[in-house]
């Protein structure tokens, strides 16, 4: 038996681990997604250019919300996120039930922040006014991050996500449950290498890899 200044003790202990890895606490949100044109998640508000697949958290990005209180200095930093079986209201507040399409509610995968869900946004006013302005924590993950977490014919989906240092691993890391991935319908830009990629964190993933010759990718 454990006495009770041994378990407070062991929970400190837990705490400051956590917090020298750069892990922070999980907290609830919602979760769409975006870049089935192939395209779109490489033209980031972040600046970063066409992202190489198989560096770092490749294709496995975010934008977050300009209304967020984490989202000054948020370029390059990373989450890690979960889907979470519940429901929870848009920004019109409609009802949204969402408590039966998690493949698996403790899997995850690692995202680096590269856009902006921006709240205002003329060309594309009501949705961004639905998920981005600030009635709950929002994110709008890749293509190919949501497609580990749920069925993309949802839409959207309750998150859990935290605060982690983009070399993180998960404990268990999130597949499509169907074992596909989604192809993007355009290949990079004429003239790209590895190197082009801007992200301060382009560490080789041998995970993003799924058997291609890798590109030069380099750590900075």
């Amino acid at each position: 038996m454990f006495s009770s200044r041994t378990l407070l003790a062991l929970v400190a202990l837990v705490a400051t681990l956590q917090a020298a890895a750069g892990q922070g606490k999980w907290h609830d949100g919602r979760a769409t997604f975006y870049g089935k044109d192939g395209w779109s998640i490489h033209k980031g508000s972040c600046m970063f250019g066409y992202l190489d697949e198989t560096a770092g958290t490749g294709w496995d990005t975010a934008a977050i919300s300009d209304v967020s209180g984490d989202y000054q200095g948020s370029c390059g930093k990373c989450k890690e996120v979960k889907c979470k079986a519940t429901g929870f209201r848009d920004g019109y507040g409609q009802w949204i039930d969402r408590k039966d399409v998690c493949f698996d509610t403790s899997a995850s995968v690692v995202v680096t922040i590269t856009d902006t869900c921006p709240c205002s946004y003329p060309g594309n006013y009501y949705s961004n006014k639905r998920w981005c302005c600030g009635d709950m924590y929002h994110m709008d993950l890749s293509l190919w991050a949501f497609e580990k977490l749920a069925d993309t014919k949802w839409g959207v989906i309750g998150l859990s996500w935290r605060d982690v240092p983009c070399w993180h691993k998960p404990n268990k890391r999130a597949k499509n449950k169907y074992g596909q991935r989604s192809g993007p319908d355009m290949g990079p830009p004429g003239g790209w290498y590895a190197a082009l990629d801007k992200r301060p964190f382009k560490k080789v993933s041998w995970e993003n890899t799924q058997g291609r010759k890798l590109r030069g990718a380099f750590s900075v």
